[in-house]
């Protein structure tokens, strides 16, 4: 189990550290991805840092638990607090817009997935100690 929750885990990290690194060269990127313009130069440089900078330090601090440090657990964990903010959020967006549909949907359903199996793998391999 701990295999696989590890494999997990770096897999999620490194879908971090590539979508981090992309935003960060590419912040228009999410013009693409969602029906949004950044029409200001603070608007690019925010999805530069809070999107890319907040998505590549996850990633890397979730690798350097797992691998660097060898606490597996403690990489899941951390990605547990990020996708269970994620998922607060998205909640507040359903109360103040109502359901999202398209890509925003389509992460929702992700995020909640991804969230649902590292929780567990984290329990089951917590559970081994």
């Amino acid at each position: 189990m701990i295999v696989l929750h590890r494999s997990i885990v770096s897999l999620v990290a490194i879908l971090f550290i590539g979508l981090g690194i992309w935003l960060m060269l590419y912040p228009r990127a999410v013009e693409d991805l969602y029906p949004m313009r950044l029409e200001a130069p603070m608007a690019v440089s925010e999805i530069r840092a809070v999107f890319g900078g907040l998505m590549l330090g996850i990633g890397a601090a979730v690798m350097w638990q797992v691998w660097r440090l060898r606490r597996a657990v403690d990489g899941g964990v951390i990605l547990l607090f990020v996708f269970l903010a994620l998922l607060v959020a998205r909640v507040v967006g359903y109360v103040a817009e109502g359901v999202p549909s398209g890509a925003v949907l389509n992460e929702t359903i992700f995020e909640t997935a991804v969230f649902v199996i590292v929780l567990y793998t984290t329990w089951k391999v917590r559970g081994a100690d």
